[in-house]
């Protein structure tokens, strides 16, 4: 008799599958390293499909035969586009081209990861005794054991998009695979952290907003163009609930208290909100070339202009960006504005109201 009620408790405990400490594989299987890897991947592919798109515009409409030249060479072997750099460009003629692929080359991202892991488990057990009275009469007795547990894991990462394009998959591992093999996947509309994001979206507006539509720096002085940035804030939220309540039912025979039936509630929760908070950023020394190259794309490559070379603003000492909300390591000028443009964006989440 017990022992069937010790197997409903055991099956249930089973279902509702505990986890001391919340983690997203927990739910896909899928790690935090692979879930920043999965998206530095796809952060790279948005930067080879935004200047295949480029190179092939000038290949196909401009007739121009070093993009076609390079645009058949990286179809025919997607690999090669590793070795691609601003100065496969040569001479005068091309000065406008070496500018706007070193704007793309110098720009860098960052990601600032905030995921949220909750669970809990409850339990309600209800059991029944029938007792040697003569009127029908049933004694009940209930429990309860209700348990949470959550983790919050924070962290910030960056990138130059030379890094991505010449450095991320460039070598292979033991096993003989690159980096990003196997790595880009469609989106997970049920967990969508664990599948695409959605970066090309940010990187390609980002750069038609920066060349064609004149972003500036947040907080710019009036007719003063500051270094480009964005940041696109992502945030998914997936719920899943688990219940179920089995209940055995005994016979009574004979005299004294005997078990009448006994039932055990299971609720499993499991909650996480992932929010990417994606910041995009040019180097200060490449935003001085976005007003020639913005006649330079509208009129084509017939439109001959100097190559503009101001000197690369000095980065702040140390590689350690620290803001009011975020704490990110950046080598170069474009990735630690990109960490302090997702600081900007996270601060404003938290508003302080004075007491009167």
């Amino acid at each position: 008799m017990c022992s069937r009620v010790a197997l409903a408790f055991s099956c249930l405990l089973l279902f509702s599958g505990c986890s001391i400490h919340p983690v997203p594989e927990d739910v896909t299987g899928v790690d935090t390293y692979h879930i920043v890897r999965q998206i530095r991947c796809e952060s790279r592919k948005a930067v080879v499909d935004f200047i295949k798109r480029q190179l092939r515009r000038e290949a196909d409409e401009d007739g121009d035969p070093i993009a076609q030249q390079l645009i058949t060479q990286y179809d025919a072997d997607p690999q090669a586009i590793n070795n691609f750099k601003p100065d496969l460009f040569p001479g005068p003629r091309y000065a406008q081209y070496r500018n706007f692929y070193g704007l793309i080359y110098s720009a860098a991202i960052a990601y600032s990861f905030d995921l949220t892991m909750t669970e809990a488990n409850n339990l309600t057990t209800s059991v029944d005794l029938l007792g040697p009275w003569r009127n029908k009469f049933s004694l009940g007795i209930t429990g309860d054991a209700n348990r949470s547990r959550s983790n919050e894991r924070t962290f910030t990462v960056t990138d130059t998009f030379q890094f991505l394009l010449a450095n991320l998959n460039a070598k292979k591992d033991k096993k003989g695979a690159y980096y990003c093999d196997d790595q880009i996947v469609g989106p997970n509309y049920v967990y969508p952290i664990a599948g695409e994001i959605g970066v090309y979206k940010s990187v390609k507006t980002f750069f038609e907003l920066n060349v064609f539509g004149g972003l500036s720096a947040d907080k710019a002085k009036p007719g003063q163009d500051g270094p480009p940035t964005m940041a696109d804030n992502l945030k998914f939220t997936t719920t899943v609930d688990l219940s179920g309540t089995p209940k055995v039912l005994f016979t009574p025979i004979g005299a004294g208290f005997q078990f009448a039936d006994a039932s055990l509630t299971g609720m499993a929760q499991r909650m996480d909100v992932h929010q990417v908070t994606i910041g995009l950023a040019l180097s200060p020394s490449g935003a001085a070339d976005v007003g020639p190259l913005r006649g330079f794309l509208f009129s084509g490559p017939s439109v001959a202009a100097k190559s503009i070379g101001k000197p690369a603003a000095k980065a702040s000492a140390g590689p350690v960006v620290v803001g009011n909300r975020v704490t990110g390591a950046g080598s170069t000028p474009a990735e630690k504005l990109a960490v302090l443009v997702i600081d900007q964006v996270k601060s404003r989440e938290i508003i302080l109201i004075q007491s009167p």
